[in-house]
């Protein structure tokens, strides 16, 4: 096993938990990787997402990734806040070096990032995303795109993976126990994920199922939203329950149309994220959706949680998805319903809990 390169592109909090953790890989196991490298991108190209608060990462693979990005208030000791710090930091020009990269941007600006980036980049290099999120549909780009494809059509890079699972920003920092499944149809980037990421405090597993696993990290942020609603009334853990295994189904349903293997949704990569992404900790859509039960307007709301929340744009992203695909989605429609301000707190609660379908593989 030859030492990996490893460039983390990203200046969020998961891109900065991701690129210490590597670094304290690295010195663990100075054989499987050679050299940390950090690249973040111009505040110009984030800007606009970062000045609303509305970038992803949190994850998780916030995931994310989260997969969120978060101001640097991590609670996280000096010395490892000094380890952070000793990621070398590169300029674009020096992505070259890498063997693999992580992308963590926010989504709206994956596309401006990897085209600065792309004439330093070549095809014997892995890309490993972990974003929370699909890429919105604009003028330029008329469709809903999942940031591997993304990815192929900016740059030469072809050996593409994502990340999703149990494991925040807070994880990593803390080096508390954690799991992330790496997803891709190139056997060498799961390969290149387990060498470079896992360690005594995170298991790394594999797939070849990469559509499943971006499209569980990118639901998960719909699922802590609802998770958020149902917790400011105090419905206990029975409806966090609900909420997570019947959100995993209707999730599913969407993502199987677009090419995923609907296991994956019940596995670390799918039910694993959404049981993290429903936990107060790290989670600014659950943030988000406690505000909203309280009628707290969608505006207002993301500016008081103050960091990134990919859940509207996902739940707007569904809602589309589940209607082209003639989907049922239940918990997506009351989530948009309550979004637009067609429920109240009540209603749209009644809806996320409620069905007329009691068949449960249905």
């Amino acid at each position: 096993m030859s030492g990996l390169t490893v460039a983390v592109i990203g200046g969020g909090r998961w891109a900065r938990a991701l690129a210490g953790f590597l670094l304290h890989n690295q010195r663990r196991a100075p054989d499987r990787i050679t050299k940390v490298l950090h690249y973040r991108p111009p505040r110009e190209l984030v800007r606009a997402q970062e000045d609303n608060r509305s970038e992803p990462d949190a994850a998780p693979l916030d995931v994310a990734v989260a997969a969120g990005e978060v101001p640097d208030v991590s609670a996280v000791d000096s010395a490892q806040q000094a380890e952070r710090r000793q990621v070398t930091s590169i300029n674009v020009s020096e992505l070259g070096q890498a063997d693999v990269i992580f992308l963590a941007v926010p989504a709206p600006s994956v596309r401006k990032v990897l085209r600065l980036a792309a004439p330093h980049l070549h095809g014997a290099q892995s890309l490993i995303h972990a974003i929370g999120s699909v890429i919105p549909a604009c003028e330029e780009h008329p469709h809903t795109t999942l940031i591997s494809h993304a990815v192929g059509e900016e740059t030469p890079i072809r050996k593409v993976g994502g990340l999703a699972g149990p494991a925040l920003a807070p994880d990593l920092e803390e080096f508390a126990p954690a799991a992330l499944v790496c997803g891709s149809r190139f056997d060498e980037v799961g390969t290149q994920a387990i060498q470079v990421l896992s360690g005594h405090s995170l298991l790394v597993y594999t797939t070849r199922d990469l559509i499943g696993v971006e499209l569980s990290r990118a639901g998960s942020s719909v699922i802590a939203l609802a998770a958020g609603v149902a917790n400011i009334l105090d419905l206990g853990t029975p409806a966090r329950a609900i909420l997570i295994t019947r959100g995993a189904a209707e999730l599913a349903r969407i993502a199987v149309k677009l090419g995923a293997e609907e296991r994956t949704f019940f596995g670390l990569a799918g039910v694993g994220e959404f049981v993290a992404a429903t936990e107060r900790r790290g989670s600014a859509d659950f943030e988000l959706g406690r505000l909203l039960g309280q009628r707290v307007p969608l505006a207002e709301a993301q500016k008081q949680v103050g960091r990134v929340c990919d859940g509207p744009s996902m739940v707007r992203e569904a809602h589309l998805l589940g209607h082209k695909f003639h989907v049922r989605t239940s918990i997506v429609s009351a989530l948009y319903q309550l979004l637009h301000g067609k429920f109240d707190t009540k209603d749209a609660l009644m809806a996320l809990l409620s069905t007329d379908i009691h068949n449960e593989h249905e």
